[in-house]
């Protein structure tokens, strides 16, 4: 019996799949014990994946720079007069 190029991308996206499942519950024990391994991981996960509020946070990182500019006076020395 010879697999055909299609079944073979099947079995492998099905098998990657399974993998990820398996992967995730293995890191749901770990940090359920506090082991740093999870939150290792998880980091990593969190600096490649995609921040989805990108364009959001920008906007309030710029508008709370742009509040505190005016808030704050101008920071002159000031110099004594004698």
């Amino acid at each position: 019996m010879e697999l055909s190029f299609y079944t073979f991308t099947q079995i492998l996206i099905w098998l990657g799949f399974l993998c990820l499942i398996w992967f995730f519950r293995v890191l749901c024990r770990l940090a359920k014990k506090q082991k740093g391994v999870a939150l290792a991981a998880g980091l990593l996960f969190q600096m490649f994946l995609p921040d989805p509020k990108i364009q959001h946070t920008i906007e309030f990182i710029a508008e709370k720079k742009e509040k505190s500019g005016k808030a704050q006076p101008n920071k002159k020395s000031k110099t004594r007069r004698s």
